[in-house]
């Protein structure tokens, strides 16, 4: 009976380290472009005009599915998840349970997300997109509110979301609250002030008529 020798031993072992490891790249590198692919595609509607359809909607959301299934614990696939929810609540022709439901999904992804990543200024950011959209201005909200500013000060994709949100919650919001927004929309006019004038604009526009919640 031949006995492997030591030397065969720490070669085979090291061949089943490599083969692992090239195997555990090759999943995450899948799960990356699956990710890049969803999250291009959200960002395409967020900016657009149209509606997405509920069809590619849930064509994505199976496409992040398989990325979580090939990745699980990647906090970028629970953000893009939330964000499907966001759009799909917003859709016209989706019934008020269903859009309940979506923005209560939603929040369950952005919630586990922050749990895995919760230095992440653009998960909190979507956690105040979703709990605007519920019209819910309560400690959570105040909370991803002043997380937001502190981990996101200057972040592109945040401050248009705090001064946007900020404005729609201003009559709920505490004074120290409202002082968070004054200050980011100070700093957003400094980099993004074509952003921070249309957002000022909108909100100036909708409280027009004789809205609630609106602030002079």
């Amino acid at each position: 009976m031949r006995y492997l020798s030591g030397k065969s031993i720490l070669l085979a072992l090291i061949g089943f380290i490599l083969l692992f490891l090239i195997l555990s790249a090759a999943r995450t590198g899948v799960a990356d472009l699956l990710s890049r692919y969803a999250r291009n595609e959200i960002d395409t509607w967020s900016v657009s005009a149209p509606a997405p359809k509920e069809s590619a909607l849930e064509s994505l959301s199976n496409v992040l599915g398989v990325a979580r299934f090939i990745s699980p614990g990647n906090p970028d696939h629970l953000e893009d998840l939330a964000r499907i929810s966001l759009l799909y609540a917003r859709l016209p022709q989706v019934s008020s349970a269903e859009r309940d439901l979506q923005l209560a999904q939603g929040l369950a992804y952005i919630r586990s997300a922050i749990a895995l990543r919760p230095v992440s200024s653009y998960s909190w950011a979507s956690l105040l997109l979703l709990k605007r959209e519920q019209g819910v201005y309560d400690e959570e909200f105040r909370h991803a509110l002043a997380r937001s500013v502190i981990l996101g000060p200057w972040e592109p994709d945040v401050v248009p979301v705090v001064a946007d949100v900020g404005l729609s919650a201003w009559a709920a919001l505490p004074i120290p609250e409202q002082e968070m927004v004054r200050e980011n929309f100070v700093r957003g006019m400094k980099r993004q002030s074509e952003a921070m004038i249309a957002i000022a604009q909108a909100h100036q526009n909708s409280c027009t008529g004789e809205q609630t919640g609106c602030s002079k």
